[in-house]
This record gives C-alpha cells, sequence and structure tokens, in this order.
C-alpha cells in the first residue's frame, strides 16, 4: 500500500521536521529520551515490518510529533497515542486534527503510569509499534506484558544496548534479571538496524527494531506445565494465582541476579538469610542439571531459574508473604 503524507512534505522529512519544532518553539528533552526518526523509507520499513492492516489496533508510546504515526495511521484501523510531553501532544493534536477520537486517540499521560489492561480492553489494542522513549524503553515492555495478554505482538525501536539486553542469551555480557524477565513472557521473532543518522537529534549509539512476540506461560503445554504439572496445574486455573506466581517469581530472579558477578548461591545467601536453608536444594538441582555450587546468574537459562525456584516455591512464596526483603 501506497502511503500519502498528510501534509505533501512527510513529517519525518529532516527539513519539515525541524521546521515544526522551531515554529512551535520546541526544545526537546533528553529527561524524555526524545530522538525523532527524520527517515521517511525507514519509517515504511517499520510498517511492512509490524505487518499492519486495517484489522489492527495500534499501540504506540511516544507519538512524539507523530512521525510514526502518520506512516500506520493510513493502515491500521485505529492508533492509540502516547505522549507524556503536554508540548509535543498539542502539535500532535493539530497536525491530526481530522483523526483526533476517529482513527487515532490521544492519551496525555506517563506511559508507565496507564493501566495497559484498562487499556487493551477498552479500545482492542493487538499490537505495540512504537519508537520507544530511551528512559523507559526496558521498563514498559516489561509493564505492558505483565499486565495485559491481549497485545500480542511489539514491534519496537529501541538503542542497541537495549536490544541487547533483550536479545542477550546465558553467558552474555548483557544476560541480566531483565533478559530473565522478558524471556518469561515473550521471545524474539526478528529485527533489523536503523543508523543513529537517522534520528533527529542524533543519539549516541545506533538502534533496532525488533519483533518480540508474547508468551503464553500458563497453559497445558507450556514449559512451566512441563517443568512441574503438579505445582502449576492449580495455577492454570486461576489468574490471580498466575500473577503471584509470576511475582514471587520474578522477585527470585532480582535475588539471583542481586551480586551479578557472584557465584549465584553466594548471591542469594547475601540477599537474605532465607536462602541458607534452601541453600542445598539449590546446589542439588544445579547440579541435576550439569552445574557446579560455584554457577554464576549469569550462566543460567530461564528453565534452570523456573526449575530452581519451583524446588523451593513452597516456602519462598511463604516467605515473601510474611517478611520484607
Amino acid at each position: 500500500m501506497t502511503e500519502k503524507p498528510i501534509n505533501p512534505t512527510y513529517i519525518s522529512a529532516p527539513s519539515r521536521t525541524i521546521e515544526i519544532l522551531k515554529h512551535f518553539g520546541i526544545t526537546l528533552r533528553k529527561t524524555y529520551g526524545q530522538n525523532f526518526l527524520i527517515d521517511t523509507n525507514v519509517l515504511k520499513k517499520i510498517a511492512n515490518f509490524a505487518d499492519i492492516d486495517n484489522k489492527d489496533i495500534i499501540l504506540e508510546i511516544g507519538s512524539g510529533i507523530g512521525s510514526l504515526t502518520e506512516i500506520i495511521c493510513q493502515r491500521a484501523k485505529k492508533i492509540i497515542a502516547i505522549e507524556i510531553d503536554t508540548s509535543l501532544s498539542g502539535i500532535f493534536k493539530q497536525i491530526f486534527e481530522e483523526y483526533i477520537n476517529k482513527k487515532i486517540f490521544l492519551i496525555k499521560n506517563d506511559a508507565m503510569k496507564l493501566n495497559y489492561s484498562k487499556l487493551a480492553d477498552s479500545y482492542g489494542i493487538n499490537k505495540c509499534v512504537s519508537n520507544l522513549p530511551y528512559k523507559i524503553a526496558a521498563p514498559v515492555l516489561l509493564k505492558i506484558l505483565s499486565e495485559t495478554q491481549k497485545i500480542t505482538d511489539f514491534y519496537v525501536t529501541i538503542q542497541k544496548d537495549i536490544a541487547e539486553r533483550i536479545l542477550a542469551i546465558p553467558g552474555d555480557k548483557n544476560y541480566n534479571a531483565f533478559s530473565v524477565k522478558l524471556n518469561f513472557y515473550s521471545h524474539f521473532i526478528k529485527s533489523f538496524s536503523i543508523s543513529r543518522s537517522c534520528f533527529y537529534p542524533k543519539p549516541y549509539v545506533d538502534s533496532v527494531t525488533v519483533h518480540i512476540r508474547r508468551n503464553e506461560r500458563f497453559l497445558p503445554n507450556s514449559i512451566l506445565y512441563k517443568l512441574s504439572p503438579l505445582i502449576i496445574s492449580d495455577v492454570l486455573k486461576n489468574y490471580e494465582l498466575q500473577i503471584s506466581f509470576t511475582q514471587d517469581f520474578f522477585h527470585f530472579i532480582e535475588d539471583c541476579f542481586y551480586h551479578r558477578r557472584k557465584k549465584l548461591i553466594n548471591s542469594l545467601n547475601l540477599r537474605h538469610s532465607f536462602y541458607k536453608d534452601s541453600e542445598k536444594k539449590i546446589i542439588t538441582m544445579l547440579e541435576k542439571y550439569g552445574f557446579s555450587k560455584d554457577t554464576r546468574p549469569e550462566e543460567i537459562s530461564l528453565e534452570i531459574f523456573l526449575l530452581l525456584f519451583l524446588s523451593i516455591k513452597g516456602e519462598y512464596s511463604y516467605f515473601l508473604k510474611n517478611e520484607s526483603i
């Protein structure tokens, strides 16, 4: 499909982006991690990559002045645009005046303060297509994944260092608690790189557009069920138990990486005395799957972390409810 720009010149044309910002007296804020894509071909590539059609209801976080919105609004059924900067949201509203509250719904708010379960239910959102602000890229992805199952596919442009954490595997220097949590919720499909010169202002690093697809962890054929059917069978039937299980597991992951460069056992013992009582169980499980007691957290896969957690789950859940770490 060939897009027709809302203006004879695309918003993403470098001269027009600068013209708009100057006309409205806008100074971009580093605190919001604002970098606008100024390459229309790249934006069209993102729209193609996301395979947007007229059935899709898109969540766009950090809509800015609408560079990406302009490209995808003629393909999608609706766009739910989130923008924290009131100056930019005012410009956005003027540019897309004829679309506002018809095809484009603008929400002026902090993306980290929204309830994505309510948002996805209210609008029927099924995809997230965004040039994510650098400052919130990692936490907002986890927030959305944790709050709603309705948004199944994420096509997000993020700076290279965040992408390296998303794509990291055990043994990589970038593998950390975020990598494990994201891997719990989702899996990587594919990606492509974008030069830093395609952005204004030009950031210090290149960016990557990645496609991440949500995992359904609480299904009878899921990895959790295969690892421990007796424990998980009750969790499968109850959404509140699924939330509780995930929260407890994530607490455990944070504890494992609390002293990332230390041995796993030492890191846990330094985190809280509770783990000393579970040390034998954890070491037994590590050795059962070919690891030693000297293993570091960055060497361990999601599956092994789940097995370790499941081996102490009963005691750990009780501990979390009765102690503050």
